[in-house]
């Protein structure tokens, strides 16, 4: 199990050798997506893999001649890396309308990149309109004629209801893992469930649940570390940094719970199985949320957070913010207040995932420890 583990820490860290030797095996395409929402499940359909791009912490040299300096790390990292050739495995690339940074350097992308194909996953900005089903049904028609195109597969009706089942199952054995981390923090690091994360982004799903089925009852009895004197929920995109996490647990917090983008807001919701596929997968989309991506009228996150801090019993929020992430930074203020109302404590952070000095990130940290713990 140790062995187990330490395999999917490295496919998360550095997830090249893992990809490649999918390709060389199966001699099939790999999809790589921007974040977030993307139906995986028709690219698995195809027989492809897909892979999500989530940046990293790398120098970045070359893009900064084709993206401003307030486009976000993650966007910045990810031209980086494909003008650097890290993704020349990949065959093609999805660009959701996430956020307006994603939407540009898609268009950037274009002009830069002609030779990688890309396919612009432009969503119903408004999820509750009466089109938008309707408008979810043809864009998907549209992406699946592109992933054929891509891999040289049909997707058939049968072919996509198995992969919807593939995919339920994930979500299933992810929400257990982290109900699991939640019951005993002892059982695992902040950095260990991050990786795991992470690492199913990178690797066939069928693979790397086969992978956390074993680990699961493993992880049931293990213990790593001492019980935790304060437990917190992150809230945010993604926890990076990660030497955020290792100070989190230096002071004696453990991450019992989470609102991340790169986390469970992932496998919330799973597809209904009993109606037509690509109808089930639409629904899906309309029904995800709340979420600081997706059209939410009524502000519902903040009701949701505290949900998540009643169910873990935690003891505060850290909410990390992405720089220039304009959709986190726009939740924030109705978020702090909501929280402030309900008496949960709440601490903002900015980072980037080149972000290099933590000395001030720790004394915050550290003081908020010490005042919720």
């Amino acid at each position: 199990m140790d062995s187990t583990m330490a395999d999917l820490l490295a496919t998360a860290t550095d997830p090249a050798p893992a990809i490649n030797k999918w390709k060389g095996q199966t001699q099939g395409a790999v999809i790589g997506y921007l974040p977030i929402y993307v139906p995986e499940e028709i690219v698995h359909a195809a027989g492809a893999l897909p892979v999500g791009l989530w940046g990293g912490n790398t120098q970045i040299d070359q893009a900064t001649a084709h993206l401003q300096v307030f486009a976000c790390s993650i966007v910045r990292a990810v031209l980086e890396y494909a003008l650097k050739g890290t993704y020349d495995m990949v065959d093609g690339f999805v660009f959701p309308s996430t956020c307006d940074h994603i939407q540009n350097t898609a268009d950037v992308w274009a002009k830069i990149l002609p030779s990688k194909p890309k396919f612009d996953l432009v969503y119903p900005a408004n999820r509750k309109s009466k089109g938008a089903k309707e408008y979810l049904l043809r864009l998907y028609a549209e992406f699946r004629v592109w992933v054929e195109e891509i891999s040289g597969a049909n997707i058939d009706v049968s072919r996509l209801q198995a992969s919807i089942e593939v995919y339920n199952n994930h979500r299933k054995l992810m929400n257990r893992l982290s109900r699991l981390r939640a019951e005993r923090p002892v059982s695992l690091t902040a950095r260990e469930m991050a990786g795991i994360v992470k690492a199913s982004q990178f690797m066939p799903k069928e693979e790397f649940d086969q992978q956390l089925e074993l680990l699961l009852p493993w992880l049931e009895r293990r213990i790593v570390r001492e019980p935790p004197n304060t437990r917190l929920v992150l809230a945010g995109i993604m926890a990076e940094p990660e030497e955020i996490l290792d100070i989190v647990e230096e002071l004696g917090g453990a991450v019992v719970g989470d609102d991340l983008a790169l986390g469970d807001r992932l496998y919330r919701i799973a597809v209904n199985e009993r109606i037509a596929p690509f109808e089930a997968l639409a629904e899906r989309h309309l029904e995800i949320g709340p979420c600081s991506t997706l059209f939410d009228p009524n502000k519902e996150r903040g009701a949701c957070l505290k949900e998540i801090v009643q169910k873990t019993n935690a003891d505060g929020v850290v909410f990390i913010n992405m720089q220039f992430c304009e959709l986190e930074e726009f939740d924030f203020p109705i978020l702090k207040w909501e929280l402030e109302q309900a008496r949960i404590p709440l601490l903002f952070l900015e980072t980037g995932q080149q972000t290099s000095s933590f000395s001030q990130i720790r004394t915050r940290l550290q003081a908020f420890i010490e005042m919720v713990s």
